[in-house]
């Protein structure tokens, strides 16, 4: 079955060249998947949702695969056909007290296209190049605060396009009719009405550098909510109920590991010591260079109880796409390394969600976190896994703040140990 009907891998007939579409091979692509999803479980709309942070490879067949087309629009645009036909996406529902699987529907496909973006777009970036040649000023893009969905930016090497005008940067448009199946402890759910997840992309496959501009490479669920059904087709959740995001990034390793540990709580003249404990996935970012490397916190779910705050708590890692990135550095001897880390946390309680404004200066060891445990290895995508454990302590007191900027608790430490996968 041919995306939209069109007609299958053959290239349109006298089609002009283009820059993004030529060179494509007939393999699929594989991502690594950051998505970043509110969701609501129960018939409810209106009920409590929490953000759930997705991470895991994707892939996506696209033209000049048999059964995606390749077409000219009637403005002279060209467009090519993708699907994403299989997700293997885990995340952490503070709701639902453990993982959720996100995969594809077997019946319910997610088509989607690429189309070239219009070229009126190309002669405006053009003539801010001319302007700027000329020694007019070129104002660049402002990066504002926004704290409600975070794609991290990978520092993995993008190299600058040499030779490539900036009106070239974002060359299309990428849309994806996204169904998908999700497995939870309470059974599945599953979309039957179609989400359309759209972002502006400079490549193929697209992937969110730390060099990227801002906003590209980056994917927005669009039309929400759209309601969730169970295996006896009711309606017993709600899929992007606030927002939904997603980006694909290209780290030079993934560690994976069990977190256990203690938070030290205090609200007004009362203080309590929280055990927690969950998973977490660190990405190493960078290659060691003079003995040093660059490391990022992509996920933590670290789970507790906690009188003060009224029962089961959550903290996991924040999710913005202009600030807020957990990244820090390790300084490297042998296998061993010091390392130092901003995190930013968001804190789930029975009756809200409260954020940091300022890091936690988590420092501390590693120990064995360049040992490699085997790759990722799926398709065109080969990603290394290391293992190591360690120990990282944040002393200096940070206020979390609700959604409105009430101040809610304080935690005065955080004590974490690394214990490997």
């Amino acid at each position: 079955m041919t995306n939209q009907g069109v007609q299958s891998n053959t290239e349109t007939s006298g089609a002009p060249p283009s820059r993004l579409f030529d060179r494509l091979g007939k393999e699929a692509d594989v991502v690594y998947l950051i998505a970043n999803s509110s969701l609501v479980f129960g018939p409810d709309p209106h009920g409590r949702s929490e953000e759930v942070t997705f991470i895991g490879p994707v892939t996506v067949p696209k033209w000049p695969m048999e059964g995606y087309g390749r077409r000219i629009l009637p403005d002279g645009r060209q467009q090519i056909d993708i699907e994403l036909t299989q997700s293997e996406l885990t995340g952490e529902s503070y709701m639902l007290h453990g993982p959720v699987v996100l995969g594809e529907h077997p019946e319910l496909r997610s088509l989607g296209t690429i189309t070239e973006r219009p070229q009126v777009v190309a002669d405006a970036a053009a003539a801010s190049i001319t302007a700027g040649q000329t020694g007019t000023s070129a104002t660049a893009e402002t990066k504002g605060k926004d704290r409600s969905a975070k794609p991290k930016a990978s520092t993995a090497g993008a190299e600058p396009r040499a030779g490539t005008a900036p009106s070239e940067e974002v060359p299309a448009d990428f849309v994806v009719e996204r169904k998908v199946l999700m497995t939870t402890a309470k059974g599945i759910l599953y979309n039957e009405t179609a989400v359309p997840v759209r972002g502006r992309i400079d490549s193929i496959p697209p992937v969110k550098f730390q060099n990227t501009p801002t906003g590209v490479n980056v994917f927005r669920g669009m039309e929400l909510p759209t309601p969730l059904l169970d295996k006896e087709g009711n309606v017993n959740g709600w899929f992007y109920s606030k927002s939904h995001m997603a980006y694909a990034v290209l780290p030079k390793a993934i560690e994976r590991t069990q977190v256990k540990g203690a938070v030290e709580l205090k609200s007004g003249d009362q203080t309590e010591t929280v055990e927690v404990s969950g998973p977490a996935e660190i990405h190493h970012i960078t290659d060691v260079t003079d003995g040093k490397s660059n490391v990022e916190v992509m996920m933590l779910a670290l789970r507790g109880q906690s009188k003060l705050l009224g029962g089961d708590i959550m903290f996991s890692e924040t999710f913005s796409d202009r600030d807020h990135f957990s990244r820090g550095q390790l300084n490297w001897n042998g296998s061993n390394a010091n390392a130092a880390v901003d995190l930013y946390v968001d804190l789930i309680t029975p009756s809200t969600k409260v954020s940091t404004q300022q890091p936690f200066a988590m420092v501390g060891t590693l120990t064995d976190a360049n040992k490699s445990k085997g790759r990722i290895d799926k398709g065109k995508l080969s990603l290394e896994m290391v293992d190591g454990k360690g120990h990282l302590i944040a002393t200096s007191p940070r206020t979390l703040y609700d959604e409105v900027e009430r101040p809610v608790i304080d935690i005065i430490k955080m004590d974490l140990n690394l214990q490997g996968a």
